[in-house]
This record gives C-alpha cells, sequence and structure tokens, in this order.
C-alpha cells in the first residue's frame, strides 16, 4: 500500500518539476545554444541539492485503512520511534527539482512564430533508501508546441492546467522558488516537494491539452480556455470520461516599473465523470444497469502586489473532486467515504486560501512567510462521528512555512522551515472495559503535526 501512496505524492511533486518554466527567474534567461535558418535552439534548467529533515507525530490510530490521509510515512511499526514519532533525513531536490529543457523557436511569418519544448526533470536522490542499484526519478515533463501571432497563442501538448496555476506560481514567487516546503513524501521520492500545495494550494494538474490564449488587452489582461485529457476515480470506480475537462484563466498584470505593481487572476476547471452499476428496478423489481455520474468542479482566484522590497499575495480555491493537494487523486477524502453503495459516492466540497509575503534585505538576500489551510466539509455518504471505531474524518491540513535565501548571481543558498497539521473529527471508539457502566463509546481527539527544516543550494540558468 506504501507504493500507492508514493504515487499520489509523484503526480503532485512531479507537476513542480515545471514551474521553472513557466514562471521565470529574475536572474535566469534562456541560454542560446545556435542559430540557423531562422531557427532559434534555446535551453534553461537547474541544479539544486536540499538537506532536508522531518519530525514529528505518527499517523493517528484509525486511519490503518485510510492511506493517503495524514503524513504516511510510517505505516509499519518499524519506522516509528518506541514514543511513536518519526524522524527522518534525506538529500534530495527542492521545491523544482533538477531539470533541464531545450527550445526552439522560429518566426515562420510576420504573424505566426512556433515554438516547441521538451524538458526533463531529474531527482538527485535514490528512490528509496531501501532501493538496490540506487536508481533514481528521471522523467520527461513539459512537451508542447506553442503557436503565437496578433491573434493569441494556442499550446498543444503536455503542461500545467489552468484551474489553480495563478494560485501555485505565487507560491513560487512568494516561497518555495529556492526552497522545498512540505516535502510531499519522504519514504519514496519522486519528483519535486509541495511547498504549500496540499496546505493552502492545489497543484494544477499537469496534462495534455490543447489551450487556447487571446493576445494582452491593453497589454495587461489576458484569458485562456483549454481541453484536457480527463481524469477519473479509481477508488470507486467512476472511469467513465465521455468528455474532455475544460478549464479556463484570466490574468492581469500591471508593472508600470520593475518591481512595482500588481497582477491578479482568477481560474476555474469543469469535468463529468460516470460508473455503471446494476440496480433494482421499482417498478418491475427487476435488476438493470444504469449510470451515475458525479460532476468535479473549481473556482480560484489570487492577488499579488509588489512594492519595491515588499511583495505580498493571498489566494484561494473552493470546488469538489478534489483532495488538498490536486484533482481526483485516490485519497479516499475526494468522495463521502461511507456510502451504502460505491456508486452512491459523492465528491466532497473543497476549499483552500494562502497568504504569502516576502521582504528583501538587499537585492540579493530575502525572507519569505506563509500561512494556508485547506478544509473539507462533511458531506452525505460519511458515517456520523458517533459511528463506533470509524477512522476518523480529515477536515483540514495547516501549513507555516518561512524561509532565507540569498542569491550569488546564478547562485541560491536557501534555509526553510515547514510546520504541517492535520485536524481530525473526533473519533467515537467503543469504551474500554475500565469505563463506568452504561457508558456508550469514548471520544478520542485525532492530530497529526510534522515538522521540516530543509538547506540546500540552486544554480539555474
Amino acid at each position: 500500500m506504501k507504493k500507492c501512496s508514493s504515487q499520489v505524492r509523484r503526480w503532485i511533486a512531479m507537476g513542480i518539476v515545471s514551474g521553472s518554466a513557466l514562471v521565470a527567474s529574475s536572474a535566469a534567461a534562456d541560454v542560446t545554444l545556435a542559430e540557423t535558418d531562422g531557427w532559434t535552439i534555446s535551453t534553461n534548467g537547474r541544479v539544486n541539492a536540499f538537506v532536508s529533515h522531518v519530525w514529528g507525530d505518527n499517523r493517528p490510530a484509525g486511519l490503518e485503512s485510510l492511506n493517503w490521509v495524514g503524513f504516511n510515512e510510517a505505516t509499519d511499526a518499524a519506522e516509528a520511534t518506541p514514543e511513536n514519532d518519526i524522524r527522518k533525513t534525506r538529500i534530495r531536490s527542492g521545491y523544482v527539482p533538477s531539470n533541464f529543457a531545450l527550445m526552439a523557436s522560429k518566426q515562420l511569418s510576420p504573424n505566426l512564430k512556433v515554438l516547441a519544448r521538451v524538458e526533463i526533470g531529474i531527482q538527485i536522490t535514490t528512490l528509496s533508501p531501501s532501493s538496490v542499484g540506487d536508481h533514481t526519478w528521471m522523467e520527461p515533463r513539459d512537451t508542447y508546441l506553442d503557436l503565437s501571432g496578433g491573434w493569441g497563442g494556442l499550446r498543444a501538448g503536455r503542461a500545467f492546467g489552468l484551474f489553480g496555476r495563478g494560485n501555485l506560481f505565487m507560491n513560487y514567487e512568494l516561497g518555495h522558488a529556492y526552497g522545498l516546503g512540505f516535502p510531499c513524501s519522504y519514504t519514496s521520492i519522486f519528483g519535486g516537494a509541495c511547498g504549500h500545495v496540499g496546505f493552502g494550494t492545489i497543484y494544477p494538474d499537469h496534462r495534455a491539452q490543447i489551450t487556447y490564449s487571446t493576445p494582452k488587452l491593453g497589454n495587461v489582461v489576458q484569458a485562456s480556455v483549454g481541453v484536457f485529457d480527463p481524469r477519473t476515480v479509481p477508488t470507486k470506480a467512476f472511469v467513465q470520461t465521455p468528455l474532455p475537462r475544460v478549464e479556463g484563466e484570466i490574468t492581469a498584470d500591471y508593472h508600470p516599473r520593475k518591481g512595482w505593481g500588481v497582477k491578479a487572476w482568477t481560474n476555474g476547471m469543469w469535468q463529468s465523470v460516470s460508473t455503471t452499476a446494476e440496480v433494482t428496478d421499482p417498478a418491475t423489481m427487476q435488476p438493470r444497469k444504469d449510470t451515475f455520474s458525479l460532476t468535479a468542479y473549481g473556482v480560484g482566484a489570487g492577488v499579488q502586489g509588489d512594492f519595491g522590497p515588499i511583495q505580498v499575495g493571498a489566494t484561494g480555491h473552493m470546488g469538489q473532486g478534489m483532495d488538498g493537494f490536486s484533482l481526483f487523486t485516490f485519497n479516499p477524502v475526494v468522495v463521502s467515504l461511507s456510502p451504502a453503495q460505491s456508486y452512491q459516492a459523492k465528491f466532497r466540497p473543497t476549499k483552500a486560501y494562502l497568504v504569502q509575503a516576502a521582504g528583501h534585505f538587499t537585492e540579493n538576500a530575502w525572507l519569505s512567510l506563509g500561512f494556508g489551510q485547506s478544509l473539507f466539509d462533511r458531506v452525505e455518504g460519511d458515517a456520523p462521528i458517533t459511528t463506533l471505531d470509524q477512522p476518523p474524518l480529515l477536515r483540514r491540513q495547516t501549513g507555516i512555512s518561512g524561509g532565507l535565501y540569498y542569491r550569488v548571481t546564478q547562485v541560491v543558498f536557501g534555509l526553510d522551515y515547514f510546520r504541517a497539521n492535520w485536524g481530525f473529527d473526533d473519533r467515537s471508539i467503543t469504551p474500554p472495559s475500565s469505563a463506568p457502566p452504561g457508558t456508550a463509546y469514548g471520544i478520542v481527539q485525532s492530530k497529526q503535526t510534522v515538522q521540516t527544516i530543509n538547506a540546500g543550494v540552486t544554480l539555474e540558468w
């Protein structure tokens, strides 16, 4: 089961690879490798390494049947200390792992430019400390074609989605571009870390797509809309996807001079997913097959202000069909936990918010701070709190972050801290034999707190 848990974190972490491609660093620029016959071949990327130490609580009792809820790194009893704590250290890549990208671009006509991009992400650490052969993670991420002109732009290929994209970029710019944040996982490490993903913002889903973007109105406002490869809900067998996922985004960016200005964004997504199940016809009392559908949707927004040495931002999203980290994950909290039949499962409404600030002591030294929460509602099909010996229901994930960074030309040294807390509904348990006669149930409060400190260095070009 631990392998599946790592797969969920893998989806999230691998997508962070593309953050460096879509949010340009103030110090890094594409390096031109060759120019021939109108084509420009260029590259960008980064190499980094972090010492990352985590310590804190093991998962609360009662979650044994719910993988992916809480920090799921000590499912084996031997991984926890005698005090039932966890404490581990890894040497790994950061929020954005090491990556290498190649671009080829050409102005085909006065109103048509073409650009192709292929990016490979590399995690420096061994996938698992118990792995033989020290194999690691390496995988192509961005693979897309951009066509652009006065009419706008068309992207076809694999890249970030639009829902949650601006939210994630704010976390990159104001928080963890050169840090690590929440580690996502420790036992098996694939792509990058999570930063504040899961604790106030969501990974925008790295999917195959065809997306159109308008020209910038007044060089400020731009709208994008696209169709995306849909995703299913395998935990409840909702695996029919007759239509693609639809996502959209509107951005506004006004910076009258370097380092001063404001940008805002709003985004959304919609997708339907279905399953077929055999039910009893109430009129004939004979079995028949019916289709049952769930609709996932989300709306996000944010604003970020740059005021010289101070940057502040706030973002949030709400919807259903997601956990705190991503859309359509294996995490059981995505849907109701105890429906009478699996086809009666309901998507769980969720919402999240994140506030961050960065302050520059000098041009090359800065501090970042962040606070975020992801919140989960109760939904039809969840067992009542008074149901004996049920797993505690996850209701919130809270993250507090801080970091110090120092740049020496194209090298950045980083030291960051992240405190992650999971809050649950109270759990009703069968009373112990020592309880007073007539006691119907006992109440257990469940929570988990894990802290991480990370120190590392990043070279970018």
